[in-house]
């Protein structure tokens, strides 16, 4: 009798279906996150930052109640702004300001009306950004007395 010649079966060793499906995924999200962490950083600038801070201070004289309003505003946004109106005690100001980002700019102004050193009054500067975007500041400011 002849002895029947067993066929040999080469196994092949690699990796299961399950880890290679696992593998794929891990690769897929890593690559999905530095995808995203790489457009973010890209395009961030192209969103706009309406960021305008605002430090008022109202001075007046006590003999005649006259005062003025000394005021600094700076754009910390992205985006050019325009100072459109400037409201204290309801009477509106037009300065006319326009700020580009990391601009800042100070002034001085007469305000008319009569005003009394240790009350408080609101100031809101008003304005736009170059795209129409409104954006308003408002401020509680104690008046003082000229020295």
């Amino acid at each position: 009798m002849r002895a029947i010649a067993k066929t040999s079966r080469r196994t092949r060793k690699g990796l299961s279906n399950i880890l290679a499906t696992v593998l794929l995924i891990a690769i897929t999200i890593a690559l999905g996150g530095l995808l995203y962490a790489y457009s973010n950083g890209m395009f961030g600038n192209l969103t706009q930052n309406v960021n305008v801070n605002a430090q008022a201070e109202i001075i007046v004289n006590p003999s005649t109640g006259s005062a003025y309003l000394q005021y600094t505003l700076t754009n910390d946004g992205n985006i050019q702004v325009k100072v459109t109106s400037i409201t204290v005690n309801g009477v509106s100001i037009s300065p006319g300001i326009t700020l580009s980002p990391g601009e800042t700019y100070q002034n001085v102004t007469t305000l008319s009306g009569t005003f009394t050193p240790g009350t408080y009054y609101t100031v809101i500067f008003q304005g736009q950004t170059t795209t129409g975007k409104p954006f308003t500041v408002a401020l509680n400011v104690l008046a003082s007395e000229t020295e």
